[in-house]
């Protein structure tokens, strides 16, 4: 009898560590799936990042991932532009895509970073730059700008873009299950001004870059969508082909 009041009070325990253990999986699923909404990644739409050493005649915009510029690729990158004396006008996917936004409203975002860029700066020329759910975004606006902007890109730097794009940053992936927003690699292809230089992975299967080799400098890196996380490799390629585009920007 005292076995069977042990083995039943062992069983309890069990159930409510179960219970437990699935309570906080639910609560972290629900955290993961809202964290733009409940901007657990920023508050501040669009961020300025100055130059740190003497400042180019050229700044950047840049649209950040699904995990803004505190986490990820984009402040790896962003930082590099600051040392090499580009100023950076950061805006943020998951604050600005906390929900669902018009295409509309995706331009005049990325248009309103432009011209508060150049105003900033003084700079005639401009870096647009976009890194993973921001490359989606930034693909889908460029052939779209207005060519009094237009004609102020050197250059647009897409990192591992996706076909598809969805204009509401999940970082769960949830909201990208269904009907994209815009696809833009058809666009893309008919856009030869400004230069687009497009870096993805090689184990990528659905990534943008494959499908403009014909309007674009496609560089492929080891690894996913992720790039095994090498943001050294990543950093160096993208320098590398920014160079002949902006020649005053150190390697």
């Amino acid at each position: 009898m005292l076995r069977s009041f042990r083995q039943n009070r062992a069983r309890r325990r069990w159930r409510k560590v179960v219970a437990a253990v699935a309570l906080l999986l639910i609560t972290a699923a629900l955290l993961f799936a809202n964290a733009t909404a409940l901007h657990l990644f920023g508050r501040v739409p669009i961020r300025i990042y100055p130059a740190r050493s003497p400042a180019q005649s050229v700044a950047a915009v840049m649209v950040s991932g699904d995990m803004g510029f505190d986490y990820g690729m984009s402040r790896y990158f962003t930082r590099a532009l600051q040392d090499r004396g580009v100023t950076v006008v950061g805006v943020s996917a998951p604050v600005i895509f906390a929900h669902h936004r018009s295409l509309a409203e995706a331009q005049a975002t990325v248009e309103y970073a432009m011209k508060r860029a150049m105003q900033l700066t003084g700079a005639k020329r401009l870096i647009l730059v976009g890194q993973s759910y921001g490359a989606d975004i930034v693909a889908t606006v460029a052939p779209r700008l207005p060519p009094d902007l237009m004609r102020h890109v050197a250059v647009v730097d897409l990192m591992v873009p996706g076909r598809y794009v969805y204009f509401r940053a999940d970082l769960s992936g949830i909201a990208y299950l269904g009907q994209p927003d815009a696809q833009p690699a058809a666009a893309l292809a008919r856009m030869h001004r400004p230069p687009v230089i497009c870096i993805y992975g090689l184990k990528e299967e659905d990534s943008l870059c494959p499908l403009i080799t014909s309007s674009a400098k496609v560089i492929g890196l080891p690894g996913g969508h992720y790039l095994n996380h090498d943001s050294d490799l990543l950093i160096r390629t993208a320098l590398g082909a920014l160079k002949p585009h902006v020649p005053a920007l150190r390697p």
